[in-house]
């Protein structure tokens, strides 16, 4: 298969051990970018190695070819520096010629135990008695920065944080393979093909890979505008499960009328131990405690009353605010949490008028904080959530009454079509913004921004 010149392409081989917990991971990235071969370095995050004895990297190789060529007399060790989270590796002179190269890594992940609180990328990688959820789990290949954009020039680091999401994804092509015991299944978007324990995936056009490994959930499903949605949960949460499922059946087409189409072909949920819910291309994962929690209304116009309910619409959203068009989640998060936020207020308002006090009751009398801060200056998650999340939807909120909703929308698709599998940078997007309110943008600036 090419490597696309704007986009890299991921192969991973993945031996998932569910009793010790552990994954070993041969990994391997194209990249046809002169750009970046032109640096002299290949920079990638990496936020397992913010954590304590999750990440240990064994090799680094690299190959003046193909992905396919991937053979061992065509590698050559590579010089490189894993610091905190941030791996570096040297190029040598020749890959300034070169029409691809070819980074492989070889590493092993210690999956942490499961978290129950907080938002962090720590969420997004853990074991429990529901299996394995492999979200942060990869070096991610880090975004060079053009000289035009926020300084430019420069590879774009994410240091671990224990609040937020330290990470950014540009659009790249997926090929995976995770080997399982065979009591064991594998739930990942792009499944091609699965055999004693032998499972492939592609992915294309993906913002991230994430996938879980477990023996005790079983999958409900339904076809929402020729888009196959499937709930991996426990048995004893069907209820759950369906009203997951109804939420999606919902909100996706509205999303799709206000947004633009869908960028997959299937989205899986998932039930996990980890705290509240996560994002990532065409699969999410959502908290057990509220699959538990969930209680059906007792009359069909009671339905969406509820907070599973709710954060499938969220994560719903993100498919297009992260997905889509993506953003530096690290150091602009308000990006994507605000419109994501925002599509709450849209679903709420538009299916379920009702529940618009119930939704907005948890936030009513949080204050509003700034909203281009980046995940660093917070150490607390209730911080943080009044400044990406609550906030930030204010700001969209006080956009459209400004626009109407009519032109908001339109802005909307215009923002989704120019930053298609890119990433949006927040001074783009005021521009977009100043385009079309003028003057009328300072006043919203003095209120929101720092």
């Amino acid at each position: 298969m090419p490597v696309a010149p704007d986009r890299p392409r991921y192969r991973f081989d993945v031996t998932a051990d569910p009793a010790t917990h552990r994954l070993h991971v041969r990994q391997a990235i194209a990249l046809a970018d002169p750009v970046r071969l032109q640096t002299g370095e290949i920079v990638f995050n990496v936020p397992t190695n913010g954590m304590t004895g999750v990440f240990a990297l064994e090799a680094v190789r690299l190959a003046l070819s193909p992905l396919q060529t991937e053979a061992a007399d065509l590698l050559q060790p590579a010089a490189v520096l894993l610091e905190d989270s941030t791996l570096r590796v040297r190029l040598p002179t020749a890959a300034t010629r070169a029409a691809i190269l070819t980074v492989c890594l070889d590493y092993a992940v210690h999956l942490p135990p499961a978290g129950h609180e907080g938002i962090s990328a720590i969420h997004a990688l853990g074991w429990s008695e529901l299996g394995m959820i492999a979200g942060y789990w990869y070096p991610v290949l880090a975004p060079y920065v053009a000289a035009a954009t926020r300084g430019g020039g420069r590879w774009l680091i994410t240091p671990y944080h224990p609040v937020g999401d330290p990470i950014v994804y540009e659009t790249a092509d997926y090929e995976v393979t995770v080997r399982a015991p065979t009591s064991h299944q594998v739930i990942a978007a792009g499944l091609t093909d699965a055999q004693q324990g032998v499972w492939r995936f592609r992915l294309d056009r993906a913002r991230g890979f994430a996938f879980a490994v477990s023996d005790r959930l079983m999958a409900s499903q339904a076809d929402v505008q020729g888009i196959s949605v499937r709930v991996y949960h426990l048995p004893e949460h069907d209820v759950a499960a369906q009203a997951a499922l109804r939420g999606v059946q919902e909100a996706l087409p509205l999303f799709v009328q206000a947004y633009g189409p869908y960028p997959y072909a299937e989205l899986l949920i998932v039930e996990a131990v980890q705290f509240g819910g996560m994002e990532y291309s065409a699969l999410m994962t959502f908290s057990r405690d509220w699959f538990a929690a969930y209680q059906p209304p007792s009359s069909d116009a009671g339905f969406g009353a509820d907070l599973l309910v709710r954060f499938v619409v969220h994560e719903l959203g993100h498919q297009w605010w992260y997905g889509v068009v993506g953003n530096d989640q690290a150091h602009e998060p308000w990006l994507d949490e605000g419109l994501a936020r925002y599509g709450e207020v849209f679903y709420y308002e538009t299916l379920h008028p009702a529940h618009l006090a119930w939704w907005e009751a948890p936030s009513r009398d949080m204050p509003t904080l700034p909203i281009n801060q980046p995940i660093y200056h917070f150490s607390d998650t209730t911080t943080y959530v009044q400044a990406a999340y609550v906030s930030s939807t204010r700001f969209w909120l006080d956009v459209r009454r400004l626009m109407g909703p009519a032109a908001f929308t339109g802005f909307v698709q215009t923002y989704r079509e120019r930053y298609q599998d890119r990433l949006a940078h927040e001074a783009e997007v005021l521009a977009l913004l100043r385009d079309r309110l003028g003057p009328a943008l300072d006043r919203l600036l003095s209120v929101y921004f720092r």
